[in-house]
């Protein structure tokens, strides 16, 4: 997974507007005291929001589980940050100090594909999050796997490549895949060469996520919908999460 597309990552997501996620993260994080220290990003990508986060003074660790993408984050990488890219399972993973925030954004939690996988990650979260630490995460909402998505197909093309993006999304299994067939043109021969990934996603509600947090120790202090200012609506194609350590427990 993520192997040869990310060669392609940032070509194909440029429209994401990373700056503007980027403003509300931050001011979400600044309104719990967290305008400096160490930031943890799960399923960093690319490093896209990882570099923004150390641009603005923070200490940053970003955490992927695909090499080729940890490897384009680090073409990225400007001299002097104070930013570092280990290659790690999210599900079960650890840090060289506590994380003053953890952040997993870009529905990278939905490749999280069972409950019990799910609990592992939020109890790493937690062993590695500093008692007045937070943790902001979104998901993909069954909306938009269900009727945003749908059964649709997806194409990107440019001189360097092409991309046929497949979606199905199984109802009952609460699962998506996206089917990605790339052709990357081939200088030396003139000819395009073909991969084929496939990649999976879930579905949680959430009930499931609340009760999940519960069981790990934690506990939500906000939720909010798409635009991350309301609470999630019927037909929100995102939610986010604002969760801490429950006080009960540190």
């Amino acid at each position: 997974m993520y192997q040869e597309f990310a060669l392609i990552y940032d070509a194909v997501m440029s429209e994401i507007p990373y700056d503007r996620w980027f403003e509300k993260l931050h001011a979400c994080i600044g309104e719990y005291g967290k305008k400096a220290g160490h930031v943890c990003e799960l399923g960093c990508g690319t490093g896209e929001m990882s570099r923004r986060f150390s641009a603005a003074g923070y200490e940053v660790t970003g955490i992927d589980l695909s090499v080729d993408m940890l490897a384009r984050a680090m073409e990225k990488r400007e001299e002097g940050q104070e930013l570092i890219y280990v290659n790690q399972d999210m599900s079960h993973f650890s840090l060289h100090k506590p994380a003053d925030v953890v952040l997993c954004i870009c529905d990278s939690m939905n490749y999280v594909l069972d409950h019990g996988d799910m609990l592992n990650l939020f109890r790493s979260v937690r062993a590695n999050l500093a008692d007045d630490g937070i943790f902001v995460f979104d998901l993909k909402t069954e909306y938009c796997f269900q009727t945003i998505l749908g059964d649709r197909v997806r194409f990107e093309d440019d001189e360097r490549f092409s991309v046929i993006w497949e979606n199905v999304y199984d109802q009952e299994e609460k699962l998506n895949q996206y089917l990605l067939t790339m052709f990357f043109y081939q200088e030396a021969s003139g000819l395009y060469e073909r991969y084929d990934e496939c990649h999976t996603q879930r579905a949680y509600s959430i009930e499931e996520v609340n009760g999940l947090l519960r069981r790990a120790g934690l506990e939500v202090y906000a939720c909010y919908g798409t635009d991350f200012v309301k609470a999630p609506e019927e037909e929100d194609e995102r939610i986010y999460f604002v969760v801490g350590k429950d006080a009960k427990d540190v």
